[in-house]
C-alpha cells in the first residue's frame, strides 16, 4: 500500500511532503517529496496530513456505555455505576459492548491501548477473541479482585483461592494464555494482543491475591501489570485502613513486587514525595487521566512532581470516568488541567505545549507501554496510520493546536490499521 501526504513525524516541526509504503502490516519505506511517478497512492494525497494512529494508556472496555454518570466521588461511583455495569458485561453484555468499544476507538483513530476487562474469565476470553479479530494492538487483562465489591465480581478469585492455596505458575487467573505474551487466536492481525495482570486496586485485592500476582510478575519480567493508585483522597484513606503497617499506598504495591518497568499506575493524584521517588526508582509508568480526574473531582495531577522525580508519564482516557474516547481531546484536557494548576495552585506549574501533548498520544504513549514500533512513522514500525483532512487555513505553525482544540473524527479521511484500510462501522 502506498500512502501520500504531509508526514507528521515530529509534532514540533511542520509536516513535510512525503510518502509511506507498507508491507505485511508494517511500514516498509518512507520517502520525501512526491511518490514514484509510476505509482498512484492508495491513501491520502498531496494535501493530506499523515499521522501515526493514537495510543491510549488506560481505559476500561466494559465501561464504554457508562460515560456521563455524574455527581459521585470515586468509591460511590464504583459501587453505583461501574460494578453494576461490569456485572452486566460479565453475564451477557460483553459482546455488544466490546463491539461498540472497538468501533468507537477505531472511529477516533485509537489503534492501540492498555486496558481492563472484568473479573469474569469466560466473558473476558470472548472479548479477547474479538479484540484479536479487530486487529487492534493492546495490553489487556481480566481484572483481579476478591473483596470490597459485589459477590458477582469477587466470586471467581475467591473460588480460585479456595481451590489453590499456593501461587500458580499459570497466568490464566489474571490474563489469558500460559506464556504471558501474545494470546493470538489466529484471526485478524494475530499477535497484537498482549496479556496483562490487572489487580483492580489495593482496596479490592486481599494480601493473598496481591502476593500471587506479584509472584507471577517476578516469574515473567515482560508481563504488563496494570492497576490504580492514589486517585482520590477517600481511596487513600481506605487503603491506610486496610494496610495499616505499610508506610504509604505505593508501598503496598512495592511490598508485593508490583512496581516494575512494565507497571502502569493509573491516576496518582495524591502522592507523597517518597512515593514519587519510589515509583521513579522502580521505573514504573504513571497513566495520567486528566478528564477522569476532573469528572470525579478526584484531583489535579502534578506534572511538576513527575518531571522533578523523573517519573515516566503516559496519557489515558480512562473511559468511563473519562468522558472522551478521542485521544486528541484527552491531550487537550491534559493542557487544560495543567493551566488550571498554573492559575490556582502554583505559578510555575508545567503546562505542556500542543506538540508535547500530541507526542504523548502517539510515540510517547507507545514508548511508555514498551512498544518501540508503534506511534511513529518510520521503517519497521507498525503500519497504524491516519490520513487527516484539514482546512487549508490550519496549515500553519498552529496546526497541532488547531487539531487538538477542534478535534472531530470527521477530520480522519482514512484509517490504516496494521496495513489495512478499515471502516469503523464494519470492523
Amino acid at each position: 500500500m502506498l500512502i501520500q501526504g504531509r508526514l507528521l513525524t515530529d509534532p514540533a516541526s511542520p509536516p513535510s511532503p512525503g510518502w509511506v509504503r507498507t508491507e505485511g502490516g508494517r511500514i516498509a519505506e518512507v520517502g520525501e517529496g512526491a511518490p514514484p511517478r509510476s505509482e498512484r497512492p492508495d491513501v491520502g494525497g498531496p494535501d493530506a496530513i499523515i499521522s501515526p494512529a493514537f495510543v491510549d494508556a488506560h481505559l476500561h472496555i466494559p465501561q464504554f456505555d457508562s460515560v456521563g454518570c455524574d455527581g459521585m466521588p470515586l468509591l460511590e461511583w464504583l459501587h453505583r455505576v461501574v460494578f453494576p455495569a461490569e456485572t452486566w458485561w460479565g453475564v451477557g453484555g460483553h459482546a455488544n459492548i466490546t463491539t461498540g468499544a472497538i468501533r468507537r476507538l477505531v472511529r477516533q483513530g485509537t489503534f492501540a491501548f492498555a486496558g481492563y476487562l472484568t473479573s469474569h474469565a469466560e466473558a473476558s476470553r470472548a472479548a479477547i477473541g474479538m479484540l484479536e479479530r479487530s486487529g487492534l494492538r493492546c495490553a489487556v487483562g481480566r481484572v483481579a479482585m476478591d473483596r470490597e465489591a459485589p459477590e458477582e465480581l469477587t466470586r471467581e478469585d475467591r473460588w480460585r483461592a479456595s481451590q489453590r492455596p499456593t501461587p500458580s505458575p499459570v497466568l490464566e487467573p489474571h490474563g489469558f494464555g500460559r506464556s504471558g505474551g501474545s494470546v493470538a487466536s489466529g484471526g485478524g492481525a494475530g499477535g497484537r494482543v498482549e496479556a496483562s495482570a490487572n489487580p483492580r486496586f489495593a482496596i479490592a485485592c486481599s494480601e493473598e491475591l496481591l502476593a500471587e500476582i506479584g509472584w507471577l510478575a517476578r516469574e515473567r519480567p515482560s508481563l504488563v501489570v496494570q492497576t490504580h493508585l492514589a486517585e482520590s483522597r477517600d481511596e487513600c484513606a481506605r487503603v491506610r485502613e486496610l494496610f495499616p503497617d505499610d508506610a504509604h499506598y505505593t508501598g503496598v504495591y512495592d511490598r508485593f513486587g508490583l512496581l516494575r518497568a512494565r507497571t502502569i499506575l493509573a491516576h496518582c493524584c495524591h502522592l507523597a514525595p517518597e512515593e514519587w521517588a519510589l515509583i521513579a526508582e522502580r521505573g514504573a509508568v504513571i497513566a495520567h487521566c486528566p478528564g477522569a480526574n476532573v469528572f470525579l473531582r478526584a484531583g489535579l495531577f502534578d506534572l511538576n512532581a513527575a518531571r522533578d522525580h523523573g517519573v515516566r508519564i503516559a496519557l489515558g482516557s480512562d473511559v468511563a470516568a473519562g468522558p472522551d474516547v478521542a485521544m486528541p481531546r484527552v491531550a487537550r484536557a491534559m493542557i487544560e488541567v495543567a493551566k488550571s494548576r498554573a492559575m490556582c495552585v502554583r505559578d510555575d506549574a508545567v503546562v505542556p505545549t500542543p506538540a508535547e501533548a500530541w507526542e504523548a498520544i502517539t510515540r510517547g504513549n507507545a514508548d511508555a507501554l514498551g512498544w518501540a514500533d508503534a506511534g511513529r512513522i518510520e521503517p519497521g514500525a507498525s503500519a497504524d496510520l491516519l490520513a487527516l483532512r484539514v482546512p487549508e487555513t490550519w496549515r500553519d505553525e498552529n496546526l497541532i493546536g488547531r487539531l487538538l482544540y477542534n478535534w472531530d473524527d470527521s477530520l480522519i479521511a482514512a484509517r490504516v490499521l496494521a496495513g489495512r484500510i478499515v471502516d469503523p462501522d464494519t470492523i
